[in-house]
C-alpha cells in the first residue's frame, strides 16, 4: 500500500473553491443545472478501507474521497438518484489515483446498463462531461484502465440534470407532528431528529398516523426510525389509507432508548394525500418513534440498449400479466462489517438494494456462526437488515447453534416475519405463485410433513416455488442431502416448478428433474445460492442435470416471475451477470 494524500493541497483546495464559485456566479449555462447526486446512496465495487467509502464522493466535501482497492481492474462506483431522471452533465474530480479509461453508464434498475459515454486517454484532474442526453435512476462510473499502478479515487462524483428535473430526495414526516392516540411527545432521550419523539402508552391500540403526499400513485419505501430500549420486540400493524399492509411487524430491541435504527416497509400510495398509521399490537405498546421517511417511487424507463458484455444484461423478457422481481440468497452474514474490504455481505446487500425486489427469499444460515441475537444486530442487520420487512427467511443449521437455544436469536430478530403462521415453516401467495418456506433441519418432523401436504392440497395458484436450506442435489462440498427427497416427491406430485436452497457455499443451477435425478421436462428446477457472504466451498462432485456451477463468486440470484413463467440471473458483486437461465413455463 502506498501513502496517499488524505487532503488536497491548500492550493488545490483553493482552486476547487474558486472553480465552484465561478460555476455558481459566472457561468449562466450552469445555473440551470440541478445537482441530483448530493448525499444520495452510493455503492462501489470495492473500497480501500472504511475511511474511503463511496458516500464520500457524493457528500459535497472536497476533502473526503472514495478509493477502490489497489492494483485491480475493472472497478466502479455508482449513485442511486432515487427515481428515473434526465441527466445532462457528470463532473468527476479525481484524486492522484485516476482512471485513464472509463465509461459513464445509466440504468433504470441497477442491473441493465446503457453506456452514455466512453472515455479513453484521460489524464486525471477534473473531467466535466456536459451536453449529455441520458436518463436513469442509477449513474455508474465504470473504470476499465487505471492511470497509475494504484486504484481509482474520486474526491467528488457530481450528477446534474436540467432545471425542472424531478427531485429525487426523500421526504421526512416527524412523528411529533402526526395524529396521535394513546401516545405522546417526549424529548427525554437523545438522538431524535425533530423537536421530539413519540412514546406509545403501554397498551395495545395506540397509534401514530401521518398524512403524506405522493406526486403519483405507486409503491414507495416507508422507513420508520425508532428506538426500543426494552429486551423484547414491540410489534406494530401498518395501514395505508385504512387498509392493513403489515401485521405484527417487529420493531426489535436497539440496546437503549437513545439508540435509533430503521424499519422499512413498502407502501402502495395513491396520488395526492394518504394516511399511514402505525398501531401497537401488544400490551407493551410500540417503540419510541422519531419519524417516517417516504422514499421515492421506482420509475419505469424505456428499455435500455444492450449493455457491454461485462455489465449486467436485462432479464429475459416475460410475457404479459403480473410481473415481479424477487432476490434470493443463502449463507449470508459472516461476522464482519464494511470496514473490511473482504467482507462480502455488505456488497451482496447492495445488489439487493439495486434490484428493488418485491420481496427477498433467504435460504438459511442468515447469520454466522451461532446466529445469536447480538450477531444478527451487529452484522446482518447493518446490511441485509435494511430490507428486513421484505425478507421471507428460512432457518439453516447455523440458526440451531445459538447457546440461548435453537432458533432463539433467529426468532428474536425476525419475529413474526419468520413465524407468520406460528411455525418456522409457512407459505404465502403473490400473483399466480404459491411460495412455500420450509425448515430442512426437521424434515423428519411429522407435523411439518402433514402441514406441507395440507398446504399443497389447499393451494389454488397455478405456479409453486419452495425454499429451504439443505439441497437435495449439490455438486459442492456438502453434496446431496437425501433427507429432502420425500419433500421433493410431495412437491413433484403437486407439479411444483422451482426449489431454492443454500448450505453449500457456491452457485449452481440444475435443469428440470424428478426426485430421483432423472431429467424431466415436468420436473423441478433447483437453484443453490449459498454465496451471499460466507467463505466459498469448492465444486467436488458434479451431479447429473447440473447446468451451471460457480465457486468463489459472491452474488445474489435475481428471479423474474410472471403469472405463468419464471427465469433467473446470478448477479455478482462486481455488477456482472454470471448466469442467465432459460424462461421456464409453469407446469
Amino acid at each position: 500500500m502506498r501513502w496517499k494524500t488524505k487532503l488536497p493541497t491548500l492550493a488545490a483546495a483553493a482552486t476547487m473553491l474558486v472553480a465552484a464559485a465561478l460555476i455558481v456566479i459566472v457561468d449562466p449555462a450552469d445555473a440551470a443545472d440541478v445537482l441530483l447526486s448530493h448525499n444520495r446512496p452510493a455503492t462501489s465495487s470495492s473500497t480501500e478501507s472504511s475511511q474511503y467509502g463511496p458516500g464520500n464522493a457524493v457528500d459535497g466535501n472536497a476533502t473526503s474521497r472514495w478509493a477502490s482497492l489497489e492494483g485491480s481492474d475493472p472497478q466502479w462506483i455508482r449513485v442511486d438518484l432515487g427515481s428515473s431522471v434526465a441527466i445532462n452533465r457528470v463532473k468527476l474530480t479525481w484524486e492522484d489515483a485516476y482512471a485513464s479509461a472509463y465509461r459513464l453508464e445509466t440504468s433504470p434498475d441497477g442491473t441493465a446498463w446503457t453506456t452514455v459515454k466512453t472515455v479513453t486517454g484521460a489524464d486525471g484532474g477534473t473531467d466535466d462531461h456536459t451536453g449529455l442526453s441520458a436518463n436513469g435512476r442509477y449513474l455508474r462510473v465504470y473504470g476499465t484502465a487505471r492511470g497509475t499502478s494504484y486504484g481509482y479515487s474520486l474526491w467528488e462524483l457530481e450528477v446534474y440534470g436540467p432545471d425542472g428535473a424531478p427531485d429525487p430526495g426523500a421526504t421526512d414526516y416527524q412523528a411529533e407532528n402526526a395524529t396521535l392516540s394513546q401516545a405522546a411527545v417526549f424529548s427525554n432521550h437523545a438522538g431524535y431528529t425533530g423537536t421530539g419523539f413519540v412514546d406509545y402508552t403501554n397498551i395495545a391500540g395506540g397509534y401514530i398516523e401521518w398524512t403524506v403526499t405522493a406526486a403519483a400513485a405507486g409503491s414507495r419505501p416507508g422507513t420508520i426510525r425508532y428506538a426500543n430500549g426494552s429486551t423484547a420486540a414491540r410489534p406494530m400493524a401498518i395501514a395505508v389509507n385504512g387498509a392493513t399492509v403489515a401485521t405484527g411487524l417487529a420493531f426489535n430491541p436497539t440496546g437503549s432508548w437513545s439508540t435509533w435504527t430503521d424499519q422499512t416497509i413498502s407502501l402502495t400510495l395513491q396520488a395526492g394525500a394518504n394516511t399511514v398509521r402505525a398501531t401497537a399490537t401488544t400490551a407493551t405498546g410500540g417503540p419510541n418513534v422519531d419519524r417516517l421517511t417516504l422514499g421515492t417511487a421506482p420509475t419505469t424507463s424505456p428499455t435500455a440498449s444492450p449493455a457491454p458484455s461485462n455489465s449486467p444484461s436485462p432479464s429475459p423478457s416475460p410475457p404479459g400479466g403480473t410481473t415481479f422481481t424477487v432476490a434470493a440468497a443463502g449463507d449470508i452474514a459472516d461476522q464482519c462489517t464494511a470496514s473490511s474490504s473482504s467482507c462480502q455481505h455488505p456488497k451482496t446487500a447492495a445488489l439487493v438494494t439495486a434490484m428493488n425486489p418485491e420481496f427477498v427469499i433467504t435460504m438459511g444460515d442468515n447469520q454466522y456462526d451461532d446466529a445469536r441475537l447480538s450477531d444478527f444486530q451487529n452484522y446482518f442487520d447493518k446490511t441485509w437488515g435494511k430490507f428486513k420487512s421484505k425478507i421471507r427467511p428460512a432457518p439453516g443449521n447455523h440458526e440451531t447453534y445459538d447457546p440461548a437455544g435453537e432458533y432463539a436469536g433467529y426468532k428474536s430478530y425476525f419475529g413474526a416475519i419468520a413465524y407468520p403462521q406460528g411455525k418456522n415453516y409457512y407459505s404465502f401467495d403473490h400473483g399466480n405463485w404459491h411460495f412455500i418456506v420450509l425448515n430442512s433441519n426437521s424434515f423428519d418432523d411429522a407435523a411439518q410433513i402433514s402441514w406441507l401436504q395440507a398446504d399443497l392440497a389447499a393451494n389454488t395458484r397455478g405456479c409453486i416455488a419452495a425454499s429451504w436450506h439443505h439441497p437435495l442435489y449439490s455438486s459442492g462440498d456438502h453434496g446431496n442431502d437425501p433427507v429432502s427427497r420425500p419433500i421433493w416427491q410431495l412437491l413433484y406430485n403437486a407439479r411444483a416448478d422451482l426449489v431454492l436452497n443454500g448450505h453449500d457455499h457456491h452457485y449452481e443451477r440444475f435443469g428440470p428433474q424428478n426426485p430421483n435425478a432423472g431429467a424431466d421436462p415436468n420436473g423441478i428446477v433447483e437453484l443453490v445460492g449459498g454465496m451471499a457472504g460466507a467463505p466459498p466451498y469448492p465444486i467436488v462432485n458434479v451431479q447429473p442435470n447440473s447446468l451451471k456451477r460457480l465457486s468463489g463468486t459472491y452474488g445474489v440470484i435475481k428471479l423474474t416471475f410472471t403469472d405463468s413463467t419464471f427465469s433467473s440471473q446470478l448477479i455478482a458483486t462486481d455488477g456482472a451477470v454470471k448466469d442467465t437461465s432459460p424462461t421456464y413455463a409453469c407446469h
